[in-house]
């Protein structure tokens, strides 16, 4: 059924309501009936008079109340109480109904029943040993959990070394341990100019000066790393260069080696973040690989194979300084969880890891087919294998009016601020396309934030 369209004029409650409310109205009074199609929004939209983005809300509420469904390729259909679809088309995962949280920096997660099955097994199997998994462990890490760490690392293209190895529960947990090991209060440590969150957190803790350095499409750029260097203030560079979290960019290897050349001619040990290059079908030699006496290399687990396995895996430039570290690690710490070292240890020997991994990396290509077709039109930052989108803002929006509209529509997005370092933040916000959330409610929240885009803030505000 597509030519059903409301009369708003009854009601007094904000057009969004109205709409939602007259769904369940013509619902109930046998108007609409189970497996009844909805006008598309954008037609609605022109048929009412109104913006997109209030038909969209209007559709999200009544999605909400559970009387309507979507699927991307179908269109949207009356629920009703029995909570069915036409015959021939799927209903969604109940779990999958949410609206989407692009702030949260999680992967997607693997759906197939069959990859599900593996990963449960492997709990099973292991809860065998469970008295012992939740015991205090040895400082020394089992054969075993060393071995997995390495083929972690060699698949990155790192060259493991056992003597150099060390497991934290974390990324955020390695940086910490590291920087303890690196820095006193009011030293200066250098970043991208727009760099990850978690290294600005630790350096407001730690009482540390954080420099944004100048960037370009590539990266940091070279000079102002060297006039930087040349200071002589400089303790540690840190950098996320493979899908670097929030721009995309990925350093190419001619930028990597000169960056590695010149923190190594000054003795400014560098702090390489990884934890995306496993998505990459061939990503550039990490600077560990380049510079390996020079770099701390920190490969984590949790944006590829989930975000609650908090694991990481470390590889010092040197045996001291990586027992220095350990040190770190065990006084804030303690050891990481034995159960998840156990279970990320038996995924990657058994390759369950490599199957995630590989489905994480085709699930974030889908998502971000998805959000290339929607924001074509819109200056936009993306890999096509990652899982995030750096938004540029246009027709008037700044971060903080164009987050607030999305907060209505119980979409989250994070505002540039949050990363920037050096300079003023940019009007650009950051999306992350994984989650728990499905494809049509992502494909519906992806079409909303272009609508909007291409709209003013003044025509937007029209559905308060």
């Amino acid at each position: 059924m597509t030519d059903w369209c409301p009369d708003l004029s009854r009601s007094a409650a904000p057009r969004y309501l109205a709409l939602a409310d007259s769904i369940e109205e013509d619902i109930a009074s046998g108007v609409l009936k189970t497996g009844d199609r909805l006008p598309a929004q954008r037609r609605l939209a022109v048929q009412l008079g109104l913006d997109f983005t209030t038909v969209a809300r209007g559709y999200n509420e009544a999605r909400r109340r559970g009387v309507i469904s979507s699927l991307v390729g179908s269109g949207t259909f009356v629920s009703g109480d029995k909570n069915t679809l036409p015959i021939g088309v799927l209903p969604q995962n109940p779990t999958r109904l949410a609206a989407p949280d692009f702030s949260m920096n999680l992967p997607p997660e693997p759906g197939t029943p069959e990859l599900q099955a593996k990963m449960q097994k492997s709990l099973c199997v292991l809860s065998a040993d469970l008295p012992a998994l939740m015991r205090y462990q040895t400082v020394e890490s089992s054969e075993q959990d060393v071995k997995a760490a390495s083929l972690w690392l060699h698949q990155a293209g790192v060259s493991p070394d056992p003597d150099r190895l060390l497991i934290a529960p974390g990324a955020q947990a390695a940086l910490a341990a590291i920087l303890t090991t690196l820095t006193s209060p009011g030293d200066h440590i250098a970043c991208e100019s727009i760099t990850y969150p978690g290294i600005r957190s630790l350096a407001v803790q730690m009482g540390l000066h954080l420099t944004g350095l100048d960037m370009d499409d590539d990266g940091i750029v070279p000079d102002a790393l060297g006039k930087t260097c040349k200071t002589g203030e400089l303790k540690a560079l840190y950098l996320n260069p493979t899908i670097q979290n929030p721009t995309t960019y990925t350093m190419p290897e001619e930028r990597r080696r000169a960056i590695a050349n010149i923190a190594a001619r000054y003795g400014v040990p560098i702090l390489e973040d990884d934890p995306y290059s496993p998505l990459l079908p061939s990503a550039p030699s990490p600077l560990a690989a380049l510079s390996p006496r020079n770099t701390w290399y920190i490969g984590s687990l949790s944006k590829t194979l989930g975000a609650g396995l908090r694991l990481a895996y470390l590889q010092a430039p040197d045996k001291k300084s990586g027992w220095q570290v350990s040190r770190a690690l065990r006084t804030g710490q303690v050891m990481p969880a034995p159960l998840t070292v156990a279970l990320a240890t038996r995924w990657i020997i058994d390759g369950t890891a490599t199957e995630i991994c590989a489905a994480v990396a085709s699930e974030s290509a889908e998502r971000q087919k998805l959000a290339a077709h929607h924001f074509q039109a819109l200056p936009h930052g993306a890999d096509p294998n990652g899982f995030h989108i750096w938004l540029t803002l246009k027709n008037g929006w700044t971060r903080s009016s164009f987050t607030s509209q999305l907060r209505g529509l119980e979409i989250g997005v994070t505002e540039s601020d949050a990363f920037t370092v050096a300079g003023p933040s940019a009007e650009a916000v950051r999306l992350c396309l994984g989650g728990p959330v499905g494809r049509t409610n992502l494909n519906t929240a992806l079409e909303t934030i272009a609508s909007l885009l291409d709209s003013s803030p003044e025509q937007a505000s029209a559905y308060f």
